[in-house]
């Protein structure tokens, strides 16, 4: 199953047109998109399914009121997964406390099982907000997403999507954004390691990068590089092959480059 996860920033036009070629070159299984908009969310189902593609997002969820605030948010971008194989849509995201239900973006987030071999994979879809988005929203959604893939556990699972994190990585650990926010720190360190090392999924790139080379870049913020969009995959899972391709974001194509993955059911 070769799965490519990407986030398109919202696109239009003639270069959401571009982007659409360049998926559609590469011929991904499973393909996991992010920053889908009603702006475009047409032209790439159009794209998809005369591409024999089949097609389950979230958009419905962006008709969810928000609350008022200043400066207004709106519900512009959501989540999306196409594939070639049989597909169901899953539940997504959970929140426990009602404040943070309320001001969460759960159409960022899109689950679908997918049937590899004759056997149903659960492909978990992700877009973490920025710190900047409302505080401790970021955090929230990583403890979110922690407790929805530990919903599934046990079964065949991949979790992909941008998530904002880390802040920075060599090959002896990483470092979060828990030291931009003081007051929150210890919590806020163990709600992003909770997924970039959580103790079952792993980071299938991991398992393909060479010691001594330089990580891959999927996002430049302000000039510094950043490996943001990640592909995790569970035990059941094993991985062929991992790449990044950094050359779109040369290509302008989007601001992040895709991740693609080929991977095996294990016998």
């Amino acid at each position: 199953m070769k799965i490519m996860s990407w986030k398109i920033c919202g696109q239009l036009a003639a270069l959401a047109q571009r982007q659409i070629d360049a998926v559609l070159e590469r011929e991904p299984d499973v393909l996991a998109l992010q920053e889908v908009s009603a702006g475009n969310y047409d032209e790439w189902c159009a794209a998809l399914s005369g591409a024999g593609y089949s097609v389950v997002s979230a958009i419905e969820l962006t008709k969810l009121p928000y609350p008022e605030m200043s400066p207004p948010l709106r519900r512009r971008y959501f989540n999306m997964i196409a594939t070639r194989r049989a597909v169901v849509a899953l539940e997504g995201l959970k929140y426990e406390d009602a404040g943070q239900a309320e001001v969460a973006f759960p159409e960022k987030y899109m689950a679908a099982g997918v049937v590899v071999d004759g056997v149903s994979v659960e492909v978990h879809n992700a877009d973490v907000p920025p710190s900047e988005t409302l505080g401790l929203m970021k955090m929230h959604a990583f403890q979110a997403i922690r407790r929805r893939v530990d919903q599934s556990a046990g079964r065949p699972l991949v979790l992909c999507g941008d998530f904002m994190s880390p802040r920075s990585e060599k090959e002896s650990g990483l470092t979060t954004w828990a030291g931009t926010h003081a007051k929150y720190d210890a919590e806020w360190d163990a709600a992003e390691r909770s997924i970039l090392e959580h103790p079952v999924l792993r980071d299938v790139y991991l398992d393909v990068h060479e010691p001594g080379t330089r990580f891959p870049v999927s996002k430049y913020t302000r000039g510094t590089q950043h490996r943001y969009d990640h592909i995790f995959a569970s035990p059941e899972l094993e991985t062929v092959s991992c790449i990044y391709e950094s050359k779109w974001i040369t290509r302008k194509l989007s601001e992040h480059a895709p991740v693609e993955a080929e991977l095996a059911l294990r016998a």
